[in-house]
C-alpha cells in the first residue's frame, strides 16, 4: 500500500464535491446510487456473484422508492448500501426527519461579522470562536460562534463549515450548566450526552468524541499542551503496569492522532526500552492511517515485513481528487516529487479507465523496518470487534514479529477495500463515501466481514483483558 497516495486520497475538502443541483426525487436518487456503485466501486462484482439474488433485493427496493417520502429515502438507500457489508461504504443525507424538522437544528438572530467583533481578548465564559479540530475519519469541520443564551444555555453556532449541509447561523449545539448537552448531527438527528470544558480551551463532548478548541479569545493551553490533553481525553497513554509490563492505548489510527502518537512514543522511549512486556492495547481502534503506528514497529518487529499490494479502479472520480490535491500543493517546494510521482500515477489511470491499476506496478512489497537496539522480549496486542481498516493492517504487520502475540476475539474485519473518498453521484442532499482499491489478497484471503483471528482467544467471562495479560506473561 503507496502511503502517499493514500495521503493524496484524503487532502481534499469534502465541500468541494457538492454542486448546485436541485434535490432528487428518491426513485431517481436510488437510480444514480445504483449506478455509481455498479460502476466505481472496487468490490461490486466480488460481492454480486449471486445475480438472482441482487437483481431481486435491487428490484424490491426500486419499488419501495417509488412510495416513499423525501425524509425516508435515506433509509432505503442506506439498506440499498448495506448489502455489500462494506464499513468504507458510507452515505448520509441532509434531509431530516419530520419530528427532526420541527424539534431539531434551527437559526440563532446573529449578526456573524458583528458577533466576530464583538469578541474582545478579555471576553470570559465560553463565548467566542470556537473551531472543530482533531476530526476523525467523516468528520467535517465547523467554524462555531458560541453565545450565552441565557442562565441556562449556551448556544454553538455555525459561522463557517467544510458541508453544504450545514448553513452559517445554524445551531450546531446547546450547553446547559449541569455539564449536559444537545449536538445536531450531520443529518440533524438529535444527539445527547455529557460534555467537559477544559481550561477554557477545549470542549469535548463525551459520546460524539468531538473536540472543539477555542480560536478567540486566544485558546490559554499551547498547542503541544491541546495535543496532549486531547489524547489523553480520547484515551491515548502509555503507563508501567508492573515492574516487568508496560502498557500502550491506542484507540484510534486517525490523521489527526498521528503526531499525538509519536510525541507520546518519543516522550516514553525509555519505558518502552526497558520494559520486559509491552500490551499494545488496541481495542476499539477502527482505523485511519498506517502512518500512526510507524513509530511503534521498531519496539515489536524481529524484522521487515511483507504485504500484499493493492489495485485502484480508475475512474473520473478518483482522477479528479488527485489532480484537485495537486492543484493545491503545486507551489509547494516539498511536494515536487509526490507531484512527480500522482502526475505519472494520473496518466497510468486515465489509460485505463473502469480497469484495476496496479499504481506501483508490484505484486507485493517488503517494508524494512529499523529495529530498535531495546525493546521488549514480549508483546500482546489486544484486539476486538470493533478493531478494522488500518488497526488491522497493524495487526496483520505486527503478527510477523516473532514477540507478538494477539489476544482478544476476531476483528471487525474491514480490509479488503480501502482509501475511501467521497463520489458525487448527482443528488447534492447525499453524501457518499466509496472505497477506491481492492486488496491483492483478493479473492485468496478474505477479511472483509470475517476478520482476523487471535492467536488467543478470549471469551466473555474474561472480564478484564489487562490483568489476564499481565498474568499471561508474568506467571
Amino acid at each position: 500500500m503507496k502511503l502517499k497516495i493514500i495521503l493524496a486520497f484524503t487532502a481534499f475538502l469534502i465541500a468541494n464535491l457538492f454542486y448546485a443541483q436541485n434535490n432528487c426525487h428518491c426513485s431517481d436518487a436510488l437510480d444514480k446510487l445504483i449506478t455509481k456503485i455498479e460502476n466505481e466501486y472496487p468490490g461490486f462484482e466480488q460481492k454480486t456473484k449471486d445475480k438472482v439474488l441482487y437483481d431481486g433485493f435491487k428490484k424490491q427496493l426500486v419499488d419501495n422508492a417509488n412510495n416513499t417520502t423525501s425524509e425516508n429515502c435515506i433509509e432505503i438507500l442506506r439498506k440499498y448500501t448495506s448489502f455489500f457489508r462494506d464499513g468504507h461504504i458510507w452515505i448520509n443525507s441532509s434531509i431530516g426527519k419530520k419530528e427532526q424538522q420541527i424539534n431539531g437544528s434551527d437559526f440563532v438572530k446573529i449578526d456573524i461579522s458583528k458577533f466576530q467583533k464583538s469578541i474582545k481578548p478579555t471576553t470570559k465564559g465560553l463565548e467566542g470562536i470556537w473551531k472543530s479540530k482533531f476530526v476523525e475519519t467523516g468528520g467535517l469541520i465547523y467554524d462555531i460562534g458560541i453565545t450565552k443564551k441565557n442562565s441556562t444555555e449556551y448556544t454553538g453556532f455555525i459561522t463557517a463549515s467544510s458541508s453544504k449541509f450545514w448553513k452559517p447561523k445554524e445551531v450546531k449545539f446547546r450547553l446547559f450548566p449541569d455539564g449536559k448537552y444537545e449536538y445536531y448531527a450531520l443529518d440533524k438527528s438529535l444527539k445527547t450526552g455529557n460534555y467537559d470544558v477544559y481550561n477554557n480551551s477545549i470542549i469535548y463532548f463525551r459520546e460524539m468524541r468531538a473536540f472543539f478548541v477555542k480560536e478567540t479569545p486566544k485558546a490559554e493551553l499551547s498547542e503541544e499542551q491541546l495535543k496532549m490533553k486531547v489524547g489523553e481525553l480520547r484515551g491515548f497513554g502509555i503507563k508501567q503496569l508492573t515492574d516487568k509490563t508496560a502498557i500502550i492505548k491506542l484507540p484510534s489510527f486517525d490523521y489527526p492522532y498521528v503526531e499525538i502518537i509519536e510525541d507520546l512514543i518519543n516522550k516514553n522511549r525509555s519505558l518502552l526500552e526497558n520494559s520486559k512486556n509491552l500490551i499494545v492495547d488496541l481495542r476499539g481502534n477502527s482505523g485511519g492511517t498506517d502512518t500512526a503506528y510507524y513509530t511503534l514497529l521498531p519496539y515489536i518487529m524481529t524484522g521487515s515485513t511483507r504485504s500484499l499490494g493493492v489495485e485502484y479502479l480508475s475512474t473520473k472520480t478518483l482522477i479528479d481528487g488527485l489532480s484537485k490535491y495537486i492543484e493545491s500543493v503545486k507551489n509547494r517546494e516539498d511536494k515536487k516529487d509526490e507531484i512527480e510521482m500522482l502526475n505519472k500515477d494520473i496518466a497510468l489511470l486515465k489509460n485505463n479507465m473502469g480497469k484495476f491499476v496496479n499504481l506501483s506496478g508490484k505484486p507485493f512489497s517488503i517494508n524494512k523496518v529499523d529495529i530498535s537496539n531495546k525493546g521488549p522480549e514480549h508483546i500482546a496486542v489486544l484486539v476486538d470487534k470493533k478493531v478494522g481498516s488500518a488497526a488491522e493492517n497493524f495487526v496483520m504487520a505486527t503478527r510477523q514479529s516473532k514477540k507478538v502475540k494477539i489476544i482478544g476475539t476476531v476483528s471487525s474485519g474491514g480490509l479488503d477495500y480501502a482509501a475511501a473518498r467521497f463520489f458525487d453521484f448527482g443528488c447534492p442532499e447525499y453524501q457518499l463515501q466509496l472505497p477506491t482499491f481492492r486488496s491483492l489478497r483478493l479473492p485468496d484471503y478474505p477479511v472483509d466481514n470475517i476478520g482476523l483471528q487471535p492467536d488467543l482467544y478470549l471469551d466473555k467471562n474474561v472480564e478484564d483483558w489487562i490483568q489476564y495479560t499481565v498474568d499471561y506473561f508474568e506467571h
